[in-house]
């Protein structure tokens, strides 16, 4: 916490301020009003700070009020057209939006906007779940007219339904407003899996688009000092002594048993990561994905697609061919880049995301 949050200039007009604890419940309440001080500040001509009203309106829009209920609440304001004009005018004069606008380096059209941008912020208080609970990422495709009221009822309502306290939004992207949650592992299934029954939408208030557990990223720089994801292991272990063969001599190469199913038939099919640095650094590597078929499966199925997709574009894309034995492509990647790579057999898809 910055030394200057606990201020008593800075903060005295929040100390009775009646929805400052309903904030402070969600949010990092005092170091975000010390930094807009620190803005406002450094843009005002005499060097004044936030004035009473940019911290109460400030406070409102954290806790998801509307307009029309923040009209009440305000000195001096009569209408939603009175707050509406002192807005505008004190976006001029270097006020509470323009001070946001600075610090979260995008546009602050109205409140939802304040509570969009700051979820995945550091303002946000983020539960830490306990050491030993793996953490899953949800995404939750909802419509774009839900308030910002019903953002944070959202929310709370996933931790209630899954009894998980320390599920939370961590970053909301626009469009259709998609809601990416981080939680146990069983938390997300069982979301995942109210959604499936059509029970979601009942439950948390609005209409669910779709619910998708995200793969967690796989971490490759860590494979160089043999410390692997769960599900993967050596590339020994899955594939036989002729297909290992086909395997170039690399040091690092790693494999996942991966399932796919279409129509109404399994098809398991191994994922074969190679590694190569191209430095003594590791900022760079060079890296092979290959897959090949198991069991009694001599061929992978024909039209079986391996994706490789960076910053959503697909970037690599192979298709099996009537007999193929083995797919595979290579590319270089840099450390700290991110990739997905997608197995598609007709409508099934699995995912895994990887960064160097």
């Amino acid at each position: 916490m910055n030394q200057d949050a606990s201020n008593p200039k800075c903060l005295q007009d929040l100390v009775n301020y009646k929805f400052y604890a309903e904030a402070q419940a969600d949010w990092n309440v005092n170091n975000l009003i010390v930094d807009l001080e620190k803005i406002k500040k450094e843009w005002s001509r005499m060097g004044e700070g936030l004035s009473k009203f940019h911290k109460q309106y400030l406070l409102m829009a954290l806790v998801a009020k509307q307009l029309p209920d923040m009209v009440s609440e305000l000195e001096d304001i009569a209408s939603v057209d009175s707050l509406r004009t002192k807005l505008s005018n004190d976006k001029k004069k270097k006020g509470i939006h323009f001070c946001l606008q600075k610090l979260l380096e995008r546009e602050i059209g109205n409140p939802k906007n304040i509570m969009i941008y700051l979820f995945k912020s550091k303002y946000k208080k983020k539960p830490q779940p306990p050491n030993f609970e793996k953490e899953t990422s949800l995404l939750i495709r909802i419509p774009d007219d839900v308030s910002a009221k019903q953002l944070l009822e959202i929310e709370n309502k996933v931790r209630a339904i899954t009894g998980c306290p320390y599920i939370r939004v961590v970053e909301i992207k626009m469009g259709s407003i998609i809601l990416v949650f981080k939680g146990s592992q069983s938390a997300c299934e069982q979301v995942e899996s109210l959604h499936q029954q059509g029970l979601l939408s009942d439950r948390l208030g609005v209409p669910i688009i779709d619910v998708e557990i995200i793969p967690s990223r796989v971490n490759l720089t860590q494979w160089f000092d043999n410390i692997l994801t769960t599900g993967w292991q050596a590339a020994n272990e899955l594939l036989t002594p002729s297909q290992l063969e086909l395997v170039r001599t690399i040091r690092i190469k790693n494999a996942k048993l991966i399932d796919l199913r279409a129509d109404l038939l399994s098809h398991a099919v191994v994922l074969l990561v190679n590694l190569v640095r191209k430095n003594d650094d590791y900022s760079e590597v060079e890296i092979t994905l290959q897959v090949y078929p198991t069991g009694d499966d001599v061929y992978l199925p024909p039209n079986f697609k391996l994706i490789v997709l960076s910053e959503n574009e697909v970037f690599k894309e192979v298709t099996a061919r009537s007999e193929d034995r083995i797919i595979q492509c290579q590319f270089e990647g840099e450390l700290g880049e991110e990739f997905t790579v997608q197995l598609v057999l007709d409508e099934a898809v699995i995912t895994e995301i990887f960064v160097i």
